[in-house]
């Protein structure tokens, strides 16, 4: 499906520069997104992304960071909107 431009927030961002094999998780998470993999979200959040893909409802993924990748979360969210003109990758702690 179509995720439109990709934006991260500040905290993600500087991780992803700071550590490489971070930063590599978060690609393949984003693949994983796009792909229609949901990762980590509970069985109705996977329902609803993919009634999503057919209504053009937000679509929410949940990725588990593995331990000792990186040390102040423990899992990543990514978010397209409803428009598919943009999504976003984030911590939790930052919706």
């Amino acid at each position: 499906f179509d995720t439109g431009s990709l934006f991260m927030t500040s905290e993600v961002f500087s991780a992803t520069c700071e550590h490489r094999p971070f930063a590599s998780f978060i690609h393949r998470c984003i693949v994983r997104h796009q792909s229609g993999d949901w990762g980590d979200c509970c069985s109705d959040d996977a329902a609803l992304n993919d009634a999503a893909l057919q209504d053009g409802s937000r679509v929410f993924s949940v990725y588990t960071i593995p331990t000792g990748l990186y040390t102040l979360s423990d899992r990543i969210w990514i978010i397209t909107e409803s428009s598919r003109e943009y999504t976003t990758v984030l911590f939790p702690s930052e919706y």
